[in-house]
């Protein structure tokens, strides 16, 4: 190899790196960003986390593009090709650890429960009386059930009639197919899917 090859390799490798500090640097940052949205009272009216916190990554994903798009203008190593990646690793990679870990701190029955055991440690439980307490506080108290069935509403998977009842609508019967498809993939638990059924 010549001179001349060994400069350019170096010089690509070094590149390399940069671009791999880019990224990293980049997305740090914009998730702390992402983070710090949630404190926030930005579409703090939304009422359903998902949905905020979708819109949140798509707002600080497009800003990781952006700040890649700025740097492009003084480093001529980074393509158009690393803008789009920016914003697609950023994008998911942060909405599966959102679903993953504040979706299901949010909804969890599991984390309900040891919560709930931790602050009373003082205290023994039969299953029994962690699920009486379960329906009390969780369900009637902080109106889990009713949290949920007005995330319906929101999403457009209801419609009211009317008397003020509820019916299911297109949309939410596509949604129930799709989640009828994943149980049958996954072999989940189908009394969740098929409620009368079982």
């Amino acid at each position: 190899m010549t001179k001349t090859g060994k400069t350019k390799g170096a010089s690509a490798a070094g590149n390399v790196l940069k671009l791999i500090g880019i990224y990293i640097l980049i997305y740090l940052c914009c998730s702390a960003a992402f983070v710090g949205l949630f404190h926030t009272g930005l579409f703090e009216g939304l009422g359903v986390l998902m949905y905020r916190g979708a819109l949140f990554i798509i707002i600080t994903g497009t800003v990781s593009a952006v700040i890649m798009g700025v740097i492009r203008h003084f480093w001529k190593f980074v393509s158009v090709r690393d803008i789009i990646m920016m914003f697609v690793i950023f994008c998911c990679v942060n909405m599966v650890l959102f679903t993953l870990i504040p979706v299901t701190v949010e909804r969890s029955v599991s984390v309900f429960m040891l919560s709930y055991m931790d602050e009373n440690s003082d205290q023994t439980f039969t299953q029994d009386s962690v699920g009486d307490i379960f329906t009390s506080k969780y369900v009637s108290d902080y109106g889990a059930f009713d949290k949920r069935f007005d995330e319906q509403i929101v999403t457009g998977t209801l419609d009211e009639n009317a008397d003020g009842s509820y019916s299911i609508n297109d949309r939410g019967r596509f949604i129930v197919r799709m989640f009828r498809t994943v149980a049958k993939w996954f072999n989940t638990d189908q009394r969740l899917v098929y409620p009368n059924e079982n």
